[in-house]
């Protein structure tokens, strides 16, 4: 107990030193902005090395980062050290939390109000300049709140602009290690969800060294299941991802009559389609282990022409492939 109260208590405390910082920052000129920034990084060499953060993530932080081995086989697993989670960007409001990973990349999530968090996501090192989680939630309106977290990747960069569709922007102060997190200010919210927005990095003689594109679509509805031609959903056990015990999905393709499961080595299985466009399939238990490898799931027709496909695969071939 005590413990907890004292980590409550340190998070509390240099939250308001940043809050409080982020708004004096409000009220300079941009290269005082954008020297401050430089300043954070710096100061946050190591993960959680800063003055201003490091403090340790709450449990459900340290569960949900924890559990994207979860289901995964040993030699896929990311390992991240939960243990060491803390804080390494924050707004008044809001807070990044990340695990270190072994090869140097690290796992996130975004915590925002009532202690939400947002999913972790995992990177390994690499190419891209810069990573960019943007959670949303279906159907939210024009006012809705928008949290941009990630971290510039280049070593050299020291400063993080959005620019908004009318041309305007804003300065993102970076964290530790150059992770980030930004809340966008009301007046730009409705522009942010109707047409995305960008963010660009630089290095401190202002050359670009990194930039993304949000698409105007990013929080937009997903397609419906029984809109798709042909949607297939995979039911596994959580204790083990590398296994596929059933299949079930609509198919929506015109003139759909079966579908048939190619196993890769010549065996091909019929699956009948119901009347409202429905189909299951419960896996041979001979075959539950098979789909490390994507499956090619076809939709035919009478005459056994193809008009729809889709790929299925185990949940671990997907997250591997996620992973790099």
């Amino acid at each position: 107990m005590w413990a907890e109260v004292t980590n409550d208590a340190l998070h509390h405390d240099l939250l308001g030193a940043y809050g409080a910082r982020l708004a004096r920052a409000r009220h300079r000129k941009l290269i005082c902005a954008v020297a401050a920034a430089g300043a954070l990084v710096l100061a946050g060499a190591a993960l959680g090395a800063s003055a201003l953060f490091g403090w340790p993530a709450p449990p459900h932080v340290k569960q949900e980062i924890a559990a994207v081995d979860q289901g995964m086989p040993a030699d896929l697993r990311l390992t991240p050290d939960v243990e060491h989670a803390r804080a390494v960007a924050a707004t008044e409001s809001a807070t990044l939390y990340a695990a270190a990973l072994r090869d140097g990349g690290s796992c996130t999530e975004i915590v925002t109000p009532g202690e939400r968090g947002r999913g972790a996501t995992c990177s390994k090192p690499s190419a891209e300049a810069l990573d960019v989680t943007m959670p949303f939630d279906d159907e939210a309106g024009p006012d809705a709140p928008v949290v941009v977290g990630g971290r510039v990747n280049v070593a050299t960069g020291s400063s993080l602009r959005v620019r908004y569709h009318d041309g305007a922007g804003d300065e993102i102060p970076l964290g530790d290690d150059r992770y980030f997190l930004f809340e966008i200010p009301a007046e730009h919210l409705a522009s942010v969800h109707e047409d995305g927005l960008e963010l660009t990095a630089q290095d401190e003689q202002a050359s670009v060294v990194g930039r993304v594109t949000i698409p105007a679509d990013w929080d937009g509805p997903a397609v419906a299941d029984d809109q798709a031609p042909l949607y297939v959903s995979t039911r596994s056990d959580a204790s083990d991802f590398t296994k596929v015990y059933g299949l079930e999905g609509h198919v929506s393709a015109a003139g759909a009559a079966r579908l048939e499961l190619e196993y890769g080595d010549g065996t091909r299985t019929v699956i009948p389609i119901e009347a409202d466009g429905s189909y299951e399939y419960a896996v041979p238990a001979s075959r539950v282990e098979d789909f490390m490898q994507p499956r090619h799931l076809v939709a035919l027709d009478e005459q056994g022409q193809e008009v729809a496909s889709a790929w299925v695969a185990a949940v671990a071939y997907w997250r591997s492939r996620e992973r790099g």
